[in-house]
C-alpha cells in the first residue's frame, strides 16, 4: 500500500475520532499518533489532509451537502463523512494532487472501512465536487 493511502487512511481515522468523540483536532491527533506504530513518514501528509479539512470544514461542508441532496451530512455513516471531507479538501485545495487521483483513493478507502454501497456514493458525490470546481477554489 502505498505511502500515500496510508496517510489518507490515517486522515480519516483521525476525521472519525473528532466527528464522534468530539474532541478538539489537536488532542485527537496526539493520541491517535501515540497509540499508532505507523511510519513518521505518512504523518505530514495525514496532518495536512485533516488540518486542511478541519480548516475548511464550513465550506467543504456546504459543497458536500449541497452535492448530496438526498443526504443531510448528519445522516451519512462517520466514514463516509470522513473519507468525502478528506477528498474533497484534496480536490478544492491541493494542487499537487490530481483529483482523478483523489476520487479513486476515496473510493478505494470506502471498499475497505465503510459499507457495500459506500464507494458507488462517494464517488458520485466526488465527481460532482470536481465538475463544478475543475481547478480547485
Amino acid at each position: 500500500m502505498s505511502l500515500r493511502r496510508q496517510s489518507r487512511i490515517a486522515a480519516m481515522q483521525i476525521l472519525y475520532q473528532i466527528q464522534l468523540t468530539e474532541t478538539p483536532m489537536i488532542l485527537v491527533m496526539e493520541g491517535f499518533w501515540q497509540n499508532q506504530e505507523a511510519s513518521t513518514k505518512l504523518r505530514p501528509f495525514a496532518m495536512e489532509l485533516v488540518e486542511g479539512a478541519t480548516e475548511h470544514l464550513e465550506t467543504i461542508d456546504a459543497l458536500l451537502q449541497d452535492t448530496s441532496k438526498n443526504w443531510k451530512l448528519n445522516r451519512m455513516p462517520i466514514v463516509d463523512l470522513s473519507i468525502l471531507r478528506c477528498a474533497t479538501y484534496e480536490i478544492l485545495y491541493l494542487s499537487d494532487v490530481d483529483a482523478a487521483v483523489a476520487i479513486n483513493e476515496a473510493v478505494e478507502i470506502a471498499k475497505s472501512y465503510s459499507t457495500p454501497d459506500s464507494p458507488k456514493f462517494i464517488n458520485g458525490v466526488l465527481d460532482n465536487i470536481r465538475k463544478k470546481h475543475p481547478n480547485g477554489l
